[in-house]
C-alpha cells in the first residue's frame, strides 16, 4: 500500500519515498558512524603528554591574576611575597625550583628577604597533567605531595592547585 503524500504551500512534498532519497533529502548519520567519528577525533587530538614534552624552563608570570611581585600566600604569622620564580623540568622526571621571596612578619619578628631559595623536585604525568612534588629533607615537616598540579597551556603551564598558594599560578615557557 502506498502512503499518501502532501504538497506543502511552497511546492515541496512530504511523504514516504519508498526507500529512495530524493534531491534535498537529509538523513541523520547512524549512531555507529557518529561514535566512530567522535572516537577518531578524540584519539587524534589527545596525544599523551610525556616528560620530554614539558622538559624546559618556565618563569612565574602571574599569581591569582596579579603580576609579580605579589603575595603568594599568607599564614598565621607571615605574608609571603614572590618576586621571581622559575621551574626547570628535565626529561627524567626531575627538576629544580628557584625562587626569590620575602617573608613579612605579622607577629613582630624581623622580615626576611627578599631571599633566593632553590630546591629539587620530582614530577609525574597523570591524566595529562603534571603532579609536582618538592624534595623534602629527612627532618622536614613537609606536606604530602603533590605540591603543584599543573596543565599545559599554549604559553606554558598553569597550576590550579598549589599547596597554600593563591591560584592560578601561570608560568610561561622560557625559550
Amino acid at each position: 500500500m502506498r502512503r499518501p503524500t502532501r504538497t506543502l504551500p511552497h511546492g515541496g512534498r512530504v511523504g514516504h519515498t519508498n526507500g529512495v532519497l530524493r534531491e534535498g533529502t537529509v538523513t541523520a548519520p547512524s549512531k555507529r558512524l557518529l561514535a566512530l567519528v567522535c572516537a577518531t577525533i578524540v584519539l587524534a587530538c589527545a596525544e599523551p603528554l610525556s616528560p620530554t614534552d614539558v622538559a624546559g624552563t618556565y618563569a612565574l608570570e602571574r599569581v591569582a591574576g596579579e603580576s609579580l611581585p605579589t603575595v603568594l600566600f599568607v599564614t598565621d604569622n607571615w605574608r609571603i611575597h614572590v618576586f621571581a620564580e622559575t621551574l626547570r623540568f628535565t626529561p627524567d622526571g626531575r627538576g629544580r625550583i628557584v625562587t626569590v621571596r620575602e617573608l613579612e612578619s605579622f607577629v613582630g619578628w624581623p622580615s626576611l628577604g627578599p631571599n633566593r631559595g632553590e630546591n629539587g623536585l620530582g614530577f609525574t604525568i597523570v591524566d595529562g597533567r603534571l603532579e609536582v612534588a618538592f624534595d623534602c629533607p629527612p627532618s622536614g615537616n613537609c606536606t604530602p605531595p603533590p605540591d603543584l598540579v599543573m596543565r599545559p597551556t599554549t604559553e606554558g603551564l598553569r597550576a590550579d592547585a598549589a599547596t597554600a598558594a593563591r591560584t592560578p599560578l601561570l608560568y610561561v615557557r622560557v625559550p
